[in-house]
């Protein structure tokens, strides 16, 4: 049965904000009916709200999930079921971005029987997304000395990607179809007894086009069951290689989260972009307006403009919000320089 017309739309988001892209991406991977995130305001109250629903109330119910979760875990990352009400909805998910001292945002997502409950490969995958998204989350508080501190080791050759291993691991038939799965989710992770997601039987549907796309030869001639890899959304991996036994052919799959070192600094290095640039950078993704950002760093409006101008240049965007979404690397960048 064709779900879709259950899932909230991904275009609800205000295009402007910095977590932009990183909602957008997790959306894509798990679909939910309905969907709320905030993120720490320079109070440290939680706003900056985007959501599939934008009523009075919206923002009242995620703060008090996020009181409601943090009895349970005070500090640190977290997914867990939904602690709150869920009305006329079946199954509700949350995932607190967090590093050991600092929280950075929280996401619900929650379902209509409609969609069904959450499945174990849907839930595998937002626990590999939940510590990439922490990190880029935290780069909206980055200061720009620490980021200019750290460039320097960067361009002496300072790795920016390592492959740590211990991703999710499934064996697929011919038709995509889950036949064994291994697991290795972080414990400390999640928390989930309340959830009961449903054993799955296939892999997220971005994820599974991914893994079409990698074999799609692989049954019409050998020579092509090669090991393959994609990256269909910014914060995943995907590797599938040939398994062959007494039973024929199956595809042999591992999803991994991908692991930037630095990125902002990376970034900042491959773009060229300058030291003052990256100061305006740093204050425009902790979410300062253009006058803010020029009383902070003691120049005009229109001097911050020319500085942001410059860096949509230097990355080839169309516009400060593709700008951010390159920076952040939740963005393709292979038509840059």
């Amino acid at each position: 049965m064709d779900k879709t017309h259950d899932v909230a739309p991904v275009d609800s988001l205000r295009e402007s904000d910095p977590a932009y892209p990183i909602v957008a991406a997790i959306l894509r991977v798990v679909p939910a009916s309905r969907w709320a995130f905030a993120r720490p305001e320079a109070n440290g109250k939680l706003g900056n709200f985007l959501g599939s629903h934008r009523d009075g109330s919206a923002l009242a119910e995620l703060r008090s999930e996020n009181l409601r979760q943090r009895e349970k875990s005070k500090i640190g990352p977290r997914i867990a079921a939904n602690l709150g009400p869920l009305g006329d909805h079946e199954s509700g998910v949350t995932l607190l971005f967090a590093s050991g001292h600092s929280n950075f945002g929280i996401l619900t997502l929650i379902r209509k029987s409609e969609l069904g409950t959450f499945t174990s490969s849907e839930v595998a995958m937002l626990t590999l997304a939940l510590d990439t998204a922490s990190e880029r989350l935290a780069a909206l508080r980055l200061n720009a000395s620490a980021l200019s501190r750290s460039t320097a080791d960067h361009r002496a050759g300072a790795p920016s990607f390592v492959a740590r291993g211990g991703g999710e691991r499934y064996l697929l038939d011919r038709h995509l179809q889950v036949v064994l799965t291994w697991a290795s989710q972080e414990d400390s992770r999640a928390a989930l007894t309340t959830l009961h997601p449903r054993l799955s039987d296939r892999l997220p549907a971005v994820l599974e086009d991914s893994v079409r796309t990698l074999t799609a030869d692989w049954w019409t001639d050998a020579s092509t069951q090669r090991p393959g890899v994609s990256r269909p959304v910014p914060f995943l991996v995907v590797r599938t290689q040939p398994a062959s036994g007494p039973m024929g052919l199956f595809i042999g799959v591992e999803i991994d989260r991908f692991h930037p070192i630095n990125s902002l600094v990376e970034a900042a290095s491959r773009f060229h972009i300058s030291s003052r640039e990256l100061e305006v950078l740093a204050l425009l993704l902790d979410g300062a307006k253009l006058e803010e950002i020029g009383k902070e760093l003691n120049i005009t409006t229109s001097t911050v403009q020319d500085h942001i101008k410059s860096m949509v240049d230097k990355t080839a965007s169309r516009n400060r919000t593709e700008l951010i979404a390159r920076i952040l690397g939740w963005e393709s960048v292979s038509d840059t320089p």
